[in-house]
């Protein structure tokens, strides 16, 4: 490969001034090998910086290497990039070991795309670097306009390729300029700010913190390795995943770009949703500043410790390496917010620091959130203690919900020609059912022989409790009573500890047996049920503590994910769950008659909280 003369050079790159600031890169990267005038066998491989668009570099290139004028062909030949962009009905083929015939430069956004083979092959991997302050005011000169101060050209160097372009095209700057350009790349929007809108009182802290943060980078007054971020945000469907990522975006200023892995996986084959995956960083990765906000992020898979032996433990491989290659290569002023209903699904690689280390669980919303929520979404036409009442027997209702059931009483108002009233809200509230006497008394049985348990095993030191008068029978399951509790820290269980949390959460239906005869199925039936816990805790200490009459090692807590054991283990556990329930019959029997004291004291009251030692408080 053969370079042109510096005269040459400079006079070809001098046409444009985004081609010129680019081969000022290039030419100082190559001081690692020798200056430009000496020839250099084989190809060289320049990385360019993040952010930075390959089309300015690859012009840069064909500058100051020897080519014939007008030969495109070789131009072609001689330079290239290691993965080009992906062209309709065209094979797309990025660079290969058996393909580099020709070649004498190889331009990559990133190293990670270029193979390992081909970086061995080539005579140096060059990094590199953003424009320097001379470069920017060479640009300048060259364009007959005034250079910049030492100041204003320092910070100029700090910023994405376009401000920099932008700045050095203007044919005169002033320090006015200098607060138009922190506004280049914010987004004006439409929607609401993360930090007007009700509810996220998880999050809003670290959120202030992060928008503070990226002002600072903006100004150039902190580096973007301390201000990057990643967030996990977990919970039920309708908690509002989707919304707070947008709001967030509208706070930061930032675009939106929102992906699923479930739009990944349905482009195709694995090299297809490889392809569509390292396609939406591509997007973001320009240094002009974006959150993306990737849903259903568990469905990306997870690496298993040790191999199963099945066809699809590769895949699974491929596509997480993939993804933390990406997320450890995002350029600045990528904000990363991934959503889920099952955090515990996600490889924990990906929730290490420095990828998305953060992570936040969106609960429901309690009466004076959703209080407030019916008033967001109603325009504020409607004062906050008026909706209060309503937001009482809206228990449950995740926010999603709350902002249907205003859009509904709306289309109300708007049919009759006025404005929202309260009565419109009423109107749309669910038909509650109240339970029988009987049930409530059931309810707060049930409860009490949790409570009870709890005090009695030194699980905690102090429990509350709660029953409701109503229920909603349109939900696939409701919630008759809750009991919330003031925990001693168990930092290393033991297998005594474990078996006590088993028993706690037997406790319940023990009590209904010892009081009525029979239990109801409000035990279990669905994920987080008091049976479902206590099975959980069983198959972990059998299957992966090592904790049942025979130490074993069947797989991680994750890996087993609540599935069957093996039927011998399956044995051991149906045998300890039984164990622990006849020990909680036995306790709950022999204190029937405090079981139904503090029973009738909470159905009078509707919250009782109770400490070690037997005291009865009525909230």
């Amino acid at each position: 490969m053969q370079f042109v003369d510096a005269k040459t050079r400079n006079e070809r790159l001098s046409k444009d001034m985004g081609v010129f600031l680019a081969g000022c890169g290039l030419v100082r990267a190559t001081r690692a090998i020798g200056r430009l005038r000496y020839d250099v066998n084989g190809f060289l491989i320049f990385v360019v910086p993040q952010g930075y668009r390959t089309e300015e570099y690859e012009a840069a290139a064909l500058a100051i290497i020897r080519v014939k004028r007008d030969d495109w062909v070789e131009k072609e030949i001689r330079i290239r990039l290691a993965n080009p962009p992906r062209k309709k009905g065209v094979v797309h083929r990025p660079i290969s070991i058996f393909d580099l015939s020709g070649v004498d430069i190889l331009i990559a956004k990133d190293i990670a795309s270029v193979p390992r083979d081909v970086c061995f092959a080539a005579t140096a991997v060059l990094y590199v670097e953003p424009p320097t302050t001379q470069h920017i005011n060479a640009a300048r000169r060259l364009l007959g306009n005034s250079p910049f101060s030492d100041d204003v050209a320092a910070m100029l160097a700090k910023c994405p390729q376009n401000v920099q372009l932008a700045a050095v095209l203007k044919p005169t700057f002033t320090k006015d300029n200098i607060h138009e350009i922190d506004d280049f790349d914010r987004i004006e929007t439409n929607g609401p700010s993360l930090f007007d809108l009700p509810g996220y009182e998880e999050v809003k802290p670290w959120a202030r913190d992060l928008v503070k943060g990226v002002s600072r980078w903006r100004q150039r007054t902190l580096e973007w390795k301390l201000t990057r971020a990643g967030v996990l945000v977990s919970g039920l469907p309708g908690t509002g995943k989707t919304l707070f990522a947008s709001a967030l975006a509208t706070a930061l200023g930032m675009r939106l770009v929102s992906t699923t892995v479930g739009a990944w996986q349905a482009t195709g084959t694995l090299d297809d949703m490889l392809a569509a995956m390292r396609k939406t960083f591509e997007s973001v990765n320009d240094g002009k500043g974006a959150v993306l906000f990737i849903d259903e992020i568990d469905a990306i898979g997870t690496r298993l410790t040790r191999p199963s032996g099945h066809h699809g433990d590769h895949y699974w491989q491929v596509v997480v390496t993939d993804f933390l290659t990406l997320l450890s290569s995002l350029g600045e002023g990528v904000i990363i917010v991934a959503a889920t209903n099952y955090p515990d699904w996600i490889d924990p690689a990906i929730l290490r620091a420095g990828r998305i280390d953060e992570h936040f669980t969106l609960s429901l919303p309690n009466k004076l959130t959703r209080a407030e929520i019916l008033s967001h979404h109603a325009g504020g036409v409607l004062p906050l203690e008026s909706l209060v009442d309503i937001a009482e027997d809206l228990d449950g209702k995740a926010g999603a919900d709350l902002e249907r059931l205003v859009r509904d009483a709306l289309r109300t108002a708007r049919s009759e020609d006025r404005e929202l009233e309260l009565r419109d809200l009423e109107a749309q509230l669910p038909e509650k059912l109240r339970y029988s006497p009987e049930q409530c008394l059931r309810l707060a049985v049930h409860e009490s022989g949790h409570a009870l348990a709890a005090l009695a095993l030194g699980h905690a030191t102090g429990a509350t409790i709660e029953i409701k008068e109503t229920f909603d029978p349109s939900l696939d399951a409701f919630i008759g009573g809750t009991t919330t509790y003031d925990l001693i820290p168990d930092y290393f269980p033991t297998a005594t500890s474990l078996r006590n949390r088993i028993a706690v959460s037997l406790a319940g239906m023990a009590a209904e047996i010892a009081v009525f005869g029979d239990p109801s199925i409000g035990s279990g039936g669905e994920i987080g049920s008091d049976v479902e816990r206590a099975t959980a805790i069983a198959r972990r200490m059998v299957g992966s503590y090592g904790l049942g009459k025979t130490p074993v090692f069947m797989g991680t807590v994750k890996e087993l994910a609540n599935k069957p054991l093996p039927e011998r283990l399956e044995v051991e556990v149906s045998q300890m769950l039984a164990e622990e329930n006849e020990r909680m019959l036995s306790m709950m029997t022999e204190e029937r008659e405090r079981v139904l004291a503090l029973a009738a004291d909470i159905v009078t009251h509707g919250t009782v909280k109770i400490e070690r030692g037997g005291l009865a408080d009525a909230a």
